[in-house]
């Protein structure tokens, strides 16, 4: 989840008002006796649907701490980062929010979020995968490692096909490498009528991490950005020039990735680079494609760094209860849990004994789901690195996403898009 561009003035300046009346104080409330009945109030994203798989984990939690009782308020996905600084601003704060790392790491350089590289017991820390650990720790400009939330839920992306396009470009499997995607686009668009890929490299800060896949270094260790080398100038070409030939959508840099997913309902896209969780949407939704849907892992298969998307819980620094809050929080993130809630909905947990269960490693090629599910659970265990999240990331992500339009349009070169986005993106993190 990004913070949509309309909210992103008024968070800073909800921000600068919680910080001058002293709310990120970064300070703990006293704890509750243990003897007093407490509430823990726990805000989720969007996941009323799974109310049959949380509710029992309250309700264990609840026995296994009597004095406590969880207050479960469901906020609708788009309304999560305005609703969180409305009640960090007021007198009542959640203990427990479901947030997204971009969201979190502004709110944890205020110091609006507790630490939880501090507030955890290492035994606990360890049993998270490392790379989601990564992906929830801040690093801040005097080297400090801040880490906003607890792991939860994971989806990482993978490759799926639509092999009916791909026998009419006379191809049996998608292609695995960067060297290897002019060609196949090239076939799809001539023999198959089709487009090859749709990479929505313009939205999210998305081509930064595709300079990560390449191997390409972000920042440097003072933490400036270094990303404008001549292997990023090149890979941004590479892009420009497929888009120039016609084998890249026009609408690929002006639209989401949505309008991908729409294409590939629709029978006009040959692959995507998408969540397994989708599968079960195109079986729904398009059954006749679904039925010629293939499933690969994510591409390029050669890439160091496998993307993934993270979802966090956090516990606010104004937290009346900021002992009990980081200990459901791990209640909730625990193997067992997150096993649950992954068997419920379509996603993968961030804890390692949970992604090692078996119903990840399912054998089972008729299975189409399955070996989507197998594929990035798989993945996910051999990443050695995560994406680096920054502070003022959704102002990174502005930045990038404009220059990279501005080169697949034309407007100026690869090189002077780059070079330019360095300089602005360095600009913010002064």
């Amino acid at each position: 989840m990004r913070l949509p561009k309309r909210w992103l003035s008024a968070v800073m300046f909800l921000l600068c008002a919680l910080s001058f009346i002293g709310v990120f104080s970064g300070c703990n409330q006293p704890q509750s006796a243990s003897n007093h009945l407490i509430t823990l109030e726990f805000w989720t994203l969007q996941l009323d649907t799974f109310k049959s798989t949380l509710e029992p984990m309250f309700l264990e939690y609840e026995r296994l701490h009597p004095n406590v009782r969880i207050h479960w308020v469901d906020v609708p996905f788009s309304e999560g980062p305005k609703r969180t600084l409305t009640a960090m601003m007021s007198g009542h704060t959640p203990d427990v929010i479901n947030l997204n790392p971009d969201f979190s790491a502004i709110l944890a350089n205020r110091n609006a979020l507790l630490d939880m590289n501090q507030a955890l017991p290492a035994q606990i820390k360890s049993t998270y995968l490392p790379v989601t650990w990564q992906a929830a720790t801040l690093n801040q400009t005097n080297n400090r490692k801040l880490t906003f939330g607890l792991p939860w839920y994971v989806t990482s992306s993978v490759t799926i096909y639509n092999k009916a396009i791909l026998r009419k470009a006379g191809y049996q499997t998608p292609p695995e490498t960067f060297a290897q995607l002019p060609d196949f686009a090239e076939a799809v668009r001539d023999k198959a009528h089709a487009y090859g890929l749709m990479p929505v490299i313009a939205e999210q800060g998305n081509f930064l991490k595709e300079l990560q896949k390449i191997g390409v270094p972000l920042y440097n260790v003072q933490g400036k950005a270094e990303f404008a080398t001549p292997k990023a100038f090149e890979h941004l070409a590479y892009f420009v020039q497929m888009y120039r030939q016609g084998w890249i959508p026009a609408e690929a840099i002006t639209e989401s990735h949505q309008a991908a997913v729409g294409r590939f309902q629709a029978g006009t896209l040959a692959s995507l680079q998408i969540g397994p969780n989708f599968l079960k949407i195109v079986k729904e939704n398009a059954p006749e494609i679904y039925r010629e849907t293939g499933v690969a892992p994510q591409f390029p298969q050669d890439a160091g760094m496998k993307e993934f998307a993270l979802m966090v819980l956090v516990v606010p620094a104004k937290s009346e209860h900021p002992q009990e809050a980081v200990d459901f929080a791990a209640f909730i993130t625990n193997a067992q849990n997150q096993l649950a809630l992954a068997q419920a909905a379509p996603v993968l947990p961030s804890i390692t004994q949970a992604l090692q269960d078996p119903y990840f490693s399912s054998t089972d090629n008729s299975d189409l789901m399955a070996q989507g599910r197998r594929m990035s659970a798989a993945q996910l265990l051999k990443a050695t690195s995560a994406y680096q999240i920054k502070p003022n990331q959704n102002a990174i992500n502005e930045i990038m996403d404009h220059y990279v339009q501005l080169a697949m349009l034309g407007k100026v070169s690869p090189q002077a898009a780059l070079s330019q986005a360095q300089q602005e993106i360095n600009a913010t993190l002064e």
